[in-house]
């Protein structure tokens, strides 16, 4: 007892006592208290660092001491030298090497989030600007990786390139290269061609009815089947695994073990064929004129256009925004999108029908030719010509590799041609000659330097030094993946598949934030619905009133026809005096007309 009371005592005087005012410490944060005993680690290391080489030698400490305060007091002023943080704390500096080498990867300009009023969507921004830089910096900074450069063909005093023939490259070049030089001499010909995206697999189709798909750097022959029918064009779909081909009257899809998977009926008589690989779409245009294109995903038909020029035999899409290229009888280029029933551009390119059409691979140059004996490089940023050459004969095919290098090809002649879009070129870069044959279509190989000839008789291999691209990106196409590997990627692709309404002239478009305010968009919105209302009251008919045979009144008269009473037959009797009446009114005007008198009998006659 004693000792509880002794607590309770000491307790209640603890409480009696006044104590001063108490200084209450401000509530921190975690994250508060991390940047402290960081700052103050790290201030403890300068002075430690300092110290110990001040012990060492005075001068020289207090010329470290100077050097390290320069250097934060910079770091502070330019904080544009500074790139993005890594683990610790460490800044990696940008260097003017660097910085030339980030505008090759430059997005283009930045998001202004000075007027953005929401402040999540102004963190948002801010954060995707973030990670647009930091890629740009470390795709700028893994150059270093690529160690592949672009190969050329130089001549020596008075020779040309366009004068080395295939024979001498071979015995100059390695005997991996050497071995892609080579002919196939086959009989179903004329041959279409295609290689798949990464340039492994090659696809061949006569117009008699030859199918074939080969891993053309191996020699090794996948499938080969005979469609006894016209083939008139074929490609790859997503992969090897699956081709489509224009048949005489339907188009058919394959797989690579030759069996027929499905017949769409809605392309009939099918001219070209053209697949979108990141919008899974196939895309045909033939005889009629009609443009469609249907998702091989769902294997639905997402659009069908008709293009009101007639028949079409020339289609190409542009790389950069999936838009397709049609040339025309009538010298016109046309530019098409699923979203669009007319054209986004109509370009008046040749006098004369266009024969082929190619598109560069950053989608900024167009190249057409013409019936006319006319090869016309166009900008497509400005829709002018830059550049026009003159060829022997029309080109009847062209394309384009990944190096900017330009294929022609003519009768039995291939002429290629290097920075054809920088200036205007004297002399083709290479010459490829097939006496006897004509040349069906030329297709670079990618990631190869290897031009795929297509003729009347059979498929020519060609080796074009620095056609190629050396560098491959194994999340866009992998030469070397395999079975798992392409599957998953398979995966991913139809995961990433791009919806079609986004295909656009202008690629650029989605993405942007636009500035008007909402006053503005506002106004515009009651603008055009105010004219919808109007448009819609001028074409609107007006509703026809009961006037006929089924009105009201004649319905009921209708009915009271079959009713035979006194009424009746009052109302017929009247009906027929008033009858007779008009009837002799207009035979006395008649006579009256005629200056003949009045009928003296008429007076007798029964009313």
């Amino acid at each position: 007892m004693a000792s509880s009371e002794a607590q309770s005592l000491e307790f209640e005087g603890l409480k009696a006592v006044p104590l001063g005012p108490i200084q209450q410490k401000t509530p921190q944060t975690k994250k508060k208290r991390r940047r402290r005993r960081r700052k103050s680690k790290k201030n403890n290391d300068v002075d430690s660092t300092v110290e110990a080489s001040v012990k060492d030698n005075d001068s020289d400490g207090a010329g470290l001491f100077e050097k390290i305060s320069r250097e934060d007091q910079g770091q502070q002023e330019k904080g544009d030298k500074t790139s993005n943080t890594k683990r610790g704390g460490k800044k990696r500096t940008q260097t003017k090497e660097l910085k030339e080498r980030m505008k090759q990867y430059n997005r283009g300009e930045g998001v202004e989030t000075r007027g953005i009023d929401d402040k999540k969507l102004k963190h948002i921004m801010k954060r995707n600007e973030k990670m647009v830089n930091k890629a740009t910096e470390e795709a700028a900074r893994a150059e270093i990786l690529r160690q592949e450069t672009v190969g050329s063909l130089e001549a020596e005093g008075m020779e040309r390139t366009w004068r080395f023939k295939q024979t001498q490259i071979r015995d100059e070049v390695d005997v991996r290269t050497a071995k892609k030089i080579f002919n196939l001499d086959l009989k179903f010909g004329p041959y279409c061609m295609d290689f798949t995206r990464e340039g492994r697999y090659l696809l061949l189709g006569g117009k008699k009815g030859h199918l074939s798909i080969m891993e053309w750097q191996k020699f090794n022959l996948k499938t080969e089947l005979h469609v006894q029918e016209t083939i008139r064009d074929v490609t790859f779909l997503h992969d090897e695994k699956m081709f489509a081909v224009a048949q005489k009257k339907y188009v058919y899809i394959y797989d690579n073990s030759g069996i027929e998977l499905h017949c769409l009926r809605n392309h009939s008589d099918v001219n070209c064929l053209e697949f979108l690989p990141y919008h899974f779409l196939m895309a045909s245009v033939g005889k009629t004129g009609h443009l469609k294109y249907q998702d091989t995903s769902t294997g639905t038909i997402i659009a069908q256009h008709r293009t009101k020029l007639g028949e079409c035999s020339v289609m190409v899409q542009n790389p950069r925004n999936a838009v397709l290229c049609l040339g025309h009888s009538n010298g016109t280029v046309t530019m098409w999108s699923p979203s669009m029933t007319e054209p986004l551009i109509k370009m008046l390119c040749h006098r004369a029908p266009v024969r082929a059409a190619g598109v560069s691979i950053d989608g900024m140059h167009l190249v057409t030719s013409g019936l006319d004996g006319r090869v016309k490089v166009w900008d497509l940023r400005t829709y002018k010509e830059l550049h026009n050459y003159y060829s022997v004969r029309p080109a009847s095919t062209i394309n384009i590799s990944q190096q900017g290098m330009l294929a022609l090809g003519f009768g039995s002649h291939v002429h290629v041609w290097k920075d054809a879009f920088v200036q205007k070129q004297k002399s083709p870069y290479m010459v490829h000659e097939l006496p006897g044959d004509v040349v069906r279509r030329v297709q670079f190989c990618p990631y190869e330097d290897i031009l795929g000839i297509s003729t009347s008789k059979g498929y020519h291999s060609v080796v074009i030094p620095g056609s190629g691209e050396p560098n491959f990106d194994t999340f866009e196409a992998n030469p070397f993946a395999t079975t798992k590997q392409a599957r998953e990627s398979l995966v991913v692709k139809l995961l990433d598949k791009l919806p079609p309404e986004i295909i656009s002239i202008d690629s650029d478009l989605v993405g942007r934030i636009d500035h008007t305010p909402r006053a503005v968009l506002a106004a515009e919105k009651y603008e055009e619905e105010k004219k919808k209302e109007q448009e819609k009251l001028r074409n609107k008919k007006e509703k026809r009133k009961q006037r006929g045979r089924n009105s009201s009144t004649k319905r009921w008269r209708r009915k009271r026809s079959n009713v035979m009473d006194q009424r009746t037959a009052d109302r017929q009797q009247k009906i027929a005096k008033i009858h007779n009446e008009r009837k002799l009114e207009r035979e006395d005007e008649r006579r009256k007309s005629k200056g003949l008198a009045k009928d003296a009998l008429a007076r007798f006659r029964k009313i």
